[in-house]
């Protein structure tokens, strides 16, 4: 479907997508100008529409391509620190730093899309969030090693407090960075913090 954006050199192409991840993270879908994203990607308006038929379809493809690089170089690696889940997020967390680090762009658009209200783009942003969602729970979760929690607690409900008190950890972490830039957000102290909860989580619910 995009086979004359895709051939694009990839400079050109970086260029293009990270003008229109940043006009859509800041802005939102209604109100994000592809004027502003061709005067930023120094291309004409008639190239941009040339590789995508509508705004519409250049954000869609926008998703697929972070969801692409999200799962390639986030979710695909979590699983290589075995079967821990303290330790998966521990790997998740570090990941996630890596990743908006190395792509500040796309970490100001995936916050943009957790918030976006737009009806034009609801109902294939809404699948597009539940594919991600459900995908990235199959690589933290799967093949868990069980015998590492306390025998005196139910396994499952370990693994549900777990993920309930980190997964509101992250949210709360979210809000505190919301205003921030990608490259302004201290990770060192962020992992820091992150890593006492951890201790505290292995504390209560792992054998000692």
């Amino acid at each position: 479907m995009y086979e004359n954006f895709i051939g694009l050199k990839e400079e050109k192409r970086d260029i293009i997508i990270n003008s229109a991840l940043m006009e859509f993270a800041k802005k939102g879908y209604d109100l994000a100008s592809t004027n502003e994203m061709v005067k930023a990607a120094g291309i004409s308006k008639g190239a941009l529409f040339h590789y995508f038929a509508s705004k519409k379809a250049l954000f869609l493809f926008l998703c697929e391509y972070v969801f692409g690089v999200v799962s390639r170089e986030f979710y695909e690696q979590i699983g290589h620190c075995g079967g821990d889940l303290l330790a998966r997020y521990r790997r998740a967390a570090m990941l996630k730093g890596a990743v908006y680090q190395r792509y500040p762009p796309m970490f100001e658009f995936i916050k943009r899309l957790t918030v976006e209200k737009s009806s034009e783009i609801a109902a294939e942003l809404k699948e597009q969030l539940e594919k991600m969602t459900d995908y990235g729970y199959q690589c933290l979760l799967g093949n868990l090693d069980t015998s590492l929690f306390r025998q005196d607690v139910p396994a499952d409900k370990i693994r549900d407090l777990t993920i309930w008190a980190l997964e509101n950890y992250g949210n709360r972490s979210l809000k505190l960075t919301g205003d921030q830039r990608a490259e302004d957000i201290d990770m060192e102290a962020l992992s820091f913090d992150f890593d006492q909860y951890l201790d505290v989580l292995r504390k209560c619910f792992y054998k000692q």
